[in-house]
């Protein structure tokens, strides 16, 4: 590795580039006193003379953050049948619902936040809160209008939950979020999406037919 000699004493160094930040590379050993400027190409080289290679090891130098959105659509049944307190929301085929691309294979995530919307004119009476169940597999098969229960054949795949405040009427469209719920996990090995079931808490009527979404904005954790 370089040398530097200051006050007599010797000191390794990697200088790096002030406007790309990438390493530069010092060869020989440089004696400094006070304040020295090295400009212009420089290499590092081993006592052999040989240079020496500076990888940025896929990011480990440096602080990378990507940060990730999925969104989901999708119509309830064409009914009006009322949910019980603790059923989930989906279609008639299935209440699983696949968030894609939501981060990196085998690798951590913090959700940021959850939106979720109904496209309905006017709050329904009785309906309050609702969950987001998180799995990083898909769950049991379960469809709209049935109790949530998590099996224990899903333990393993289940990461938790974020609580959804009651949706708020904003004119054409029902609009509830949380934000920083801050919730960590690890995506499974090949898999960069979570699956999700969405509770109602409080029991009421639904419209027929309604259109759905769910957004949930992840950040990569570099872990």
């Amino acid at each position: 590795m370089p040398l530097v000699r200051e006050n007599s004493q010797l000191y390794e160094v990697i200088k790096v580039d002030a406007i790309s930040g990438k390493p530069l590379a010092v060869s020989g050993i440089v004696s400094t006193s006070g304040t020295t400027t090295v400009t212009g190409s420089i290499t590092i080289a081993n006592t052999s003379g040989n240079p020496v290679p500076v990888s940025d090891s896929s990011g480990s130098l440096t602080v990378d953050g990507r940060a990730y959105l999925s969104t989901i659509s999708f119509n309830r049944p064409g009914d009006a049948t009322a949910y019980t307190a603790g059923d989930v929301v989906g279609t008639s085929g299935s209440a699983i619902q696949t968030l894609s691309g939501i981060g990196p294979s085998n690798g951590y995530v913090i959700v940021q936040s959850v939106e979720f919307l109904i496209n309905s004119t006017s709050v329904p009476a009785g309906m309050g809160s609702f969950r987001a169940h998180f799995y990083t597999a898909s769950p049991t098969a379960i469809v709209d209008n049935a109790a949530f229960d998590l099996v224990s054949g899903d333990v393993s795949s289940y990461v938790g939950y974020v609580d959804l405040p009651t949706p708020q009427d904003l004119g054409s469209t029902l609009y509830t979020q949380t934000d920083y719920p801050g919730r960590l996990i690890k995506l499974a090995s090949g898999q960069t999406s979570l699956f999700c079931e969405i509770q109602t808490i409080n029991s009421y009527t639904p419209a027929s037919g309604t259109l759905h979404t769910l957004r949930v904005k992840t950040l990569e954790a570099g872990l």
